[in-house]
């Protein structure tokens, strides 16, 4: 047994159980259990209190377990990160070129994406399994808090992993957290770099913008009195001009509108003419003065067609009038129109340079975003990376449970195990640690139902599996190994015979004082009590 060993109690008491629960007891009950499994043609060869070997190996704030007959051989799937060296050597040539830096960002825009190549790690011995990490952990606390102390003959299988081998299979734990470590670093450093440059570039991108902004703003200050200057000297020469063809239609059109005048004026004489024409002919027709009437209406011809040349006169003037102002209006929306084009040219100078320096910024500030954006994407891959990275350290560790001990510890994990024989061959059972419940409990609810259950039904309501992970583990692990492995089938054989408790000679005092306790708690029948007494005398 080495020197710094936690052994650890077959029966944990259900918190509710006031009554104690000796060893006689367990051993009583794991007889009736054995008792009930038993078939006909077999008898029980032995059965031995075992404690199978696990290690517990301080790491930090608590320690890794080692199965100690290294059954468990799990694995662990480690990410390799791709070659980081030329990804450095191809940004850091970009450290000044932006040019060169993009150039990096396309090349490895896939470098960290993709599958990551994976490798499986053997952990020998280790014990990986959440559930029974934590099963063990309850029950090393329990067994601490409660200060069980163990006593008798304590028959530990002979482990195949001593302490150093123990400590030197975690190790490999310990090389992987430290490597996942460094790789966590160094991605760290990569996307610290990364980010470096990427800033170093924006800046530069910002100062560039700014310096180009300058030298527009000066551009735009050194043309712009320029072209004010220019701009103002078209206006005056278009108004001027406008002032002129005004002027010019408006002598035009005063001389037409006189005429126009005057002619009204003599249509208007001529229209009294007319009336008073008129007015003779009918009296001269009236007197039936032929020569009066013809003379008369002769005149009246003659006045009525002036009327309509007057008339036609004033008219053609109206519209010449109106086609001149007209065309005056044209001429002037031309000019101006003429005019115009010529202030947008001088104008377009000044809009040209902001046109230019609009899109110097807005390809500054392309470059800026796809720069931000390649560094975006592998910085994301990165931290992906890193995240995993991070997760698979926080796994390492979450195989620990929280017990610190100062060095390498064993831990004696107990069970029964019955071998039943028969002519030709062996046959096994093991019996992983149990909790004893509270009578009181169970009893009060099915205390009628209770002497109707099976002797082995009863036993299994006053013992139920301390952890059923572990049980499960004890189960299999042992009972495949048997079966898989002859040498270790023969030792265990050898180990349980040469540690029979059937054979101790205060065996029949223990069943007795053991069976005596169960029938006061009702567990056990006068009857059944009588008969293994019988069978065991």
């Amino acid at each position: 047994m080495p020197n710094t060993s936690l052994i650890l109690p077959y029966t944990i008491l259900e918190k509710s159980r006031k009554k104690k629960f000796d060893t006689n007891m367990e051993l009583t009950a794991i007889i009736c259990l054995a008792e009930e499994k038993r078939k006909t043609p077999e008898k029980i060869s032995f059965i031995s209190k075992l404690h199978y070997p696990f290690w517990a190996v301080p790491w930090e704030n608590g320690c890794l377990i080692v199965d100690g007959l290294q059954i468990l051989s799990p694995t662990f799937t480690y990410i390799a990160l791709p070659d980081l060296e030329p990804f450095l050597n191809d940004v850091e040539h970009g450290r000044t070129v932006r040019e060169q830096f993009l150039n990096a960002l396309d090349k490895h825009a896939q470098t960290f994406a993709g599958f990551p190549e994976t490798t499986d790690i053997p952990m020998k011995a280790i014990v990986v399994d959440k559930a029974l990490l934590s099963e063990v952990s309850e029950y090393v606390e329990e067994t601490l808090v409660h200060k069980t102390d163990v006593t008798g003959n304590i028959i530990l299988i002979p482990p195949k992993l001593d302490k150093d081998t123990a400590d030197e299979n975690t190790r490999k734990i310990l090389d992987l957290h430290e490597r996942i470590q460094s790789d966590i670093k160094s991605l760290e450093n990569v996307a610290n770099t990364l980010n470096e440059i990427m800033h170093f570039h924006q800046q530069k991108i910002l100062h560039e913008i700014e310096l180009a902004n300058e030298v527009f703003r000066e551009e735009i200050d050194e043309v712009e009195p320029v072209v004010e200057d220019s701009i103002e000297l078209l206006l005056k020469e278009r108004d001027a001009k406008i002032e002129k063809m005004n002027k010019t239609t408006e002598v035009e059109l005063n001389a037409r509108t006189r005429e126009k005048e005057r002619r009204q004026r003599e249509l208007d004489k001529l229209e009294l003419k007319r009336t008073e024409y008129r007015g003779k002919l009918h009296v001269r027709k009236g007197r039936h003065d032929k020569i009066g009437v013809t003379r008369w209406e002769q005149s009246l011809r003659t006045c009525e067609n002036r009327i309509f040349e007057i008339r036609q006169t004033i008219h053609n003037l109206s519209e010449y009038i109106e086609k001149t102002r007209r065309q005056n209006q044209e001429d002037i929306n031309m000019l101006k129109y003429d005019y115009q084009a010529l202030i947008d040219i001088e104008r377009k100078k000044i809009t040209d340079i902001k046109a230019s320096q609009e899109s110097v910024t807005k390809a500054k500030e392309n470059e800026n975003e796809k720069l931000q954006f390649l560094t975006s994407n592998i910085g994301d891959l990165i931290e992906q990376l890193r995240e995993q990275k991070r997760l698979h350290a926080t796994e390492l560790k979450s195989l620990t449970i929280p017990w610190q001990t100062e060095q390498v510890t064993l831990l004696g994990v107990p069970f029964y195990l019955v071998a039943y024989k028969t002519e030709t061959k062996f046959f096994y059972d093991v019996y992983p640690p149990l909790r004893a419940m509270s009578p009181e409990g169970i009893v009060k609810k099915i205390e009628k139902a209770l002497l109707s259950f099976s002797l082995e039904s009863r036993i299994k309501l006053l013992l139920q599996p301390k952890s059923k992970t572990l049980s499960k583990m004890l189960n299999i692990t042992i009972e495949e190994k048997i079966k898989a492995d002859r040498p270790f089938e023969e030792k265990l054989r050898e180990l349980g015979s040469s540690n029979n408790l059937l054979a101790d000679p205060n065996f029949k005092e223990a069943l007795n004082d053991g069976l005596k306790e169960l029938k006061t708690e009702g567990w056990v029948k006068p009857e059944e009590g009588s008969i293994l007494m019988k069978t065991y005398a």
